[in-house]
């Protein structure tokens, strides 16, 4: 499998970005709204501390109107990003097949947006519903032609103990990327402080022959059941720790 590490939420993104090609195979990006403002010769010098190194793109959860998504995934096109990972809306009081058909007529307009700039589409599993659940997710990427999913490990895990199971069986052939983090209960986003349950859940994808990219989403830990978010000189050093128990050096 190739790790990446989750650049755009703790320092400015060339710094990330440096981080990342020191340690990890590629990184993930999501570009915070604000800056959409900032200048060509802005992105010129992201893509220019990149190089060749692999970047995937993550739309950012508040980006929801489709003129500033096609902005967003310009942006990420700018820098070299084939894939490109979006989360489906959850339309509240509203039945399971209206929520996919909402999506799918939105997604569709994205999906084509992305072929004409050979770039793929992936959607991600959500940890609110209806797309929580991985027969509802297969049923929308199933309207989407050439769609991908990115299978979130920490969202499918806070739904049940085995839903994780459930996308791997339901979603094996369209999961295309992964987001790895650990959750105790309701907190995700936690980095594993479990080694050997880590490892076994690396095992779990691995056993459907799935040798792709995977991204470590993680950002905090719970100290006395508390959720605490780090600053990025300490994600830095349990990052490192984090691949090091994966890949030894």
């Amino acid at each position: 499998m190739q790790y990446g590490y989750m650049s755009g939420f703790r320092e400015d993104l060339e710094t990330e970005i440096l981080f990342a090609k020191e340690h990890f195979d590629f990184t993930e990006v999501m570009l915070k709204p604000e800056l959409f403002e900032h200048t060509t010769e802005y992105f010129s010098k992201l893509k220019n501390a990149l190089k060749t190194f692999e970047v995937l793109g993550h739309i950012h959860w508040e980006i929801k109107e489709l003129e500033n998504i096609y902005k967003n995934m310009e942006l990420f096109q700018r820098l070299g990003a084939k894939k490109i990972t979006i989360h489906p809306v959850s339309y509240e009081n509203k039945s399971l097949q209206e929520n996919i058909q909402n999506n799918a007529i939105r997604l569709m307009k994205i999906n084509d947006f992305c072929s004409k700039n050979n770039t793929q589409l992936l959607i991600e599993n959500i940890s609110t519903p209806p797309f929580d659940k991985a027969s509802n997710l297969a049923k929308l990427a199933d309207e989407i032609p050439n769609v991908g999913i990115t299978l979130d490990v920490g969202h499918a895990n806070k739904v049940s103990k085995t839903e994780l199971n459930n996308f791997l069986k339901k979603c094996e052939s369209k999961i295309k990327h992964i987001h790895l983090h650990d959750n105790v209960g309701k907190f995700d986003h936690l980095f594993f402080a479990n080694q050997t349950k880590l490892k076994e859940t690396l095992a779990k994808i691995s056993s459907i022959g799935y040798d792709g990219t995977v991204t470590m989403e993680t950002f905090a830990v719970l100290e006395k059941n508390r959720y605490v978010s780090l600053d990025f000189s300490e994600i830095k050093k349990l990052h490192v720790k984090q691949l090091g128990a994966l890949v030894p050096t």
